[in-house]
């Protein structure tokens, strides 16, 4: 395989699970769902004034109001890239056994077999158009990004087919 078929990165192997979303690309979403709780998160870095973090993990604990202070219904989801798998297939179980909206960004990795098992339980797929330019841990804006992103929504008991669209990246962060 020559140099430009592979998947080149300038982030350091410390910061790959780190980065953070764009509030342009947040807020529009935040006015759509009207999130609740940030599955993944810091003190720092919360998009929502609930939020799971390394010492409450949303992988450890039910998402339920009656185990967790969350008297919500509307999840955020950008995973640490290295825990994606983790991460969706445990959305995908709290959301159906809670009824919960779950909203997750991730890359659009529809050759992978996370991908393949979230469509099957997930009601909707949104392809975005472009690229979204996370924010570094250290708060600078990324150079670029290697690859493409999709929100994966899951709407609690809803046994609808998934819908897959296409998203406008720069008209949603635009909304």
């Amino acid at each position: 395989m020559t140099d430009h078929f592979v998947n080149k990165t300038s982030t350091e192997e410390s910061e790959k699970d780190l980065w953070e979303t764009p509030k342009p690309i947040f807020n529009p979403l935040d006015l759509e769902f009207g999130f609740h709780v940030d599955v993944c998160a810091s003190a720092k870095n919360a998009l929502c004034d609930y939020h799971f973090s390394e010492s409450f993990s949303a992988l450890d604990n039910e998402w339920d109001c009656q185990s967790t202070n969350y008297h919500h219904k509307v999840f955020f989801l950008n995973p640490p890239y290295s825990q994606t798998a983790l991460f969706l297939e445990r959305a995908a179980q709290q959301a159906n056994d809670n009824n919960l909206t779950v909203v997750a960004l991730v890359n659009a990795n529809t050759d992978t077999q996370w991908f393949a098992e979230a469509v099957k339980t997930a009601n909707e797929v949104r392809l975005l158009t472009g690229r979204v330019g996370f924010i570094k841990a250290s708060g600078g804006k990324s150079n670029g990004n290697t690859k493409g992103q999709c929100l994966i929504i899951w709407r609690g008991n809803c046994k609808t087919p998934c819908q897959i669209t296409m998203v406008d990246r720069k008209t949603l962060e635009q909304a």
